[in-house]
């Protein structure tokens, strides 16, 4: 049976998953699959990771971060493609100082801002720190004149974070309810659903039991593809902190 791998799933593709195996289980006689206290614990669960993350999406940090998030990124490629079109200049001091910048930012990855919330604020005060410090840097940007371009870059980038760390402050301040936590219990919840499952049908006698563990099967599969490809669609940066919670890594998915 293929084995979802939740570490990749976001917060709303856990969430998501967890209320389509209910849906499966539902769909058949629960009791006489002797399956009712196993989908009534995930089942409990599910509800109280569907009232989490309707209160977290609606927290007005979250909503601030992504609008931060999306400022930054205009500012981001804003300058990016500033730069580009100095490529077709006519004035070859404006190619080359364009140049100059294009492969310092190229260095830090080709698309930052698809980078999770923490890896783009590093990448972009580093950037900066680069153009703001380094003799040639700072003659390019004068040369290009990128300075109200940077300034507000460099604004929106430090207003995300010191939004971003109230965020966490916040998550910190009320663990208990924090969607991650639940998610352990919720994956334990599945897990031990699918082990009563596989193992009425190993040994029992009902069809419906095999039919499924194919069913929940198949369901699994569908959603690491459709994972992976958003993975390698450009979000790959991101795997290693493909939290169990997108809320605060991110993913750029809160």
């Amino acid at each position: 049976m293929e084995i979802p791998v939740f570490s990749r799933y976001r917060n709303s593709e856990f969430l998501q998953y967890m209320k389509d195996v209910l849906e499966i289980v539902n769909d058949t006689d629960v009791d006489a699959l002797q399956l009712t206290k196993q989908r009534d614990a995930l089942a409990t669960l599910a509800n109280v990771m569907d009232n989490l993350f309707q209160q977290e999406q609606s927290s007005g940090i979250t909503q601030e971060l992504i609008d931060l998030d999306t400022r930054r990124d205009k500012a981001f490629m804003g300058i990016k493609a500033s730069l580009e079109s100095f490529g077709y200049h006519y004035d070859e001091s404006l190619q080359s100082a364009a140049r100059s910048l294009l492969f310092n930012l190229n260095n830090y990855g080709t698309n930052i801002p698809r980078m999770n919330y923490q890896a783009e604020t590093a990448v972009i005060d580093s950037m900066l720190s680069d153009w703001e410090t380094e003799t040639n840097l700072i003659a390019a940007v004068t040369t290009v004149q990128l300075a109200d371009w940077i300034a507000e870059l460099k604004t929106a980038n430090a207003t995300f974070n010191a939004r971003y760390i109230a965020r966490v402050y916040e998550e910190a301040d009320t663990p208990a309810t924090s969607f991650t936590a639940i998610r352990e219990d919720g994956t334990s919840a599945y897990k031990q659903l699918v082990a009563h499952m596989e193992a009425h049908a190993t040994l029992g006698s009902n069809a419906m039991h095999q039919d499924l563990v194919n069913r929940i099967g198949t369901l699994a599969k569908q959603y690491n593809v459709t994972v992976n490809a958003r993975l390698s669609a450009g979000d790959a940066d991101a795997i290693a902190n493909e939290e169990s919670s997108d809320d605060t890594t991110d993913t750029n998915d809160v």
